[in-house]
């Protein structure tokens, strides 16, 4: 029986995250008036993609590593500030929903979001409750190791939470996030506002694959069967 929900966030709970960081990278290099061929500049935050900013940045500023400190100071503002937010949306009913989860289940996060870009900016935005029993964000984890998709992330919230595999579920996004789920044996449920498509989840063996996360009681449904 299913106990613990942990939700990954970025296109699961918000989405148009992507579209947020790279405004926050390219205005951090308009600000420093080091400007990259749009081309360039894609690829550069793509070659460190899902890594800390400060790597993003040495990356982007690999001519000039005398600009990161500087650099990292105005992505911080854009990221704490509306750069970023502006560019995120709600999936409509997500609130309602984990009002109604909370009620049954316990519920955490998994994710690569700041942990206080979540609490102080993101979900006071859109009204999102604070329902979740713990939020572990890989960047609080230095050792590249326990990064997606180890199981680490999973593992450390089941432990503190006194939860064990066959009893956590994992909503995700991404090809990553099904297979931290499967090192961790923890059933994943992939929703189709990310970066997976329908037949990208089916390839990889995904058994509940859903439109977005609100449609998540339909498969608790199924499951406690």
């Amino acid at each position: 029986m299913i106990k613990l929900i942990i939700f990954d966030w970025d296109d699961v709970i918000t989405i148009g995250s992507t579209d947020g960081y790279f405004k926050c990278y390219h205005g951090t290099l308009v600000d420093l008036g080091f400007i990259l061929e749009p081309f360039e500049e894609r690829k550069r935050i793509l070659a460190k993609w899902g890594r800390s900013q400060l790597e993003e940045l040495r990356e982007l500023l690999k001519e000039k590593p005398e600009l990161i400190e500087k650099a990292n100071e105005i992505y911080e503002s854009k990221l704490f500030g509306t750069t970023f937010v502006n560019e995120l949306r709600l999936i409509a009913g997500t609130v309602e929903l984990l009002n109604k989860l909370r009620q049954k289940y316990v519920l955490a996060v998994a994710t690569g979001v700041n942990p206080r870009l979540l609490s102080e900016v993101i979900m006071p935005k859109f009204g999102i409750p604070n329902v979740f029993s713990k939020i572990i964000s890989s960047c609080s984890i230095t050792d590249p190791v326990k990064q997606k998709p180890s199981p680490y992330m999973l593992q450390e919230i089941m432990e503190t939470l006194g939860f064990n595999p066959e009893e956590t579920l994992l909503v995700g996004d991404a090809r990553t996030d099904v297979i931290m789920a499967r090192q961790a044996k923890v059933e994943p449920v992939v929703v189709l506002t990310g970066h997976l498509t329908e037949k990208d989840a089916q390839a990889l063996g995904v058994k509940f694959i859903i439109k977005d996360v609100t449609y998540l009681l339909e498969v608790l449904e199924i499951m406690s069967g």
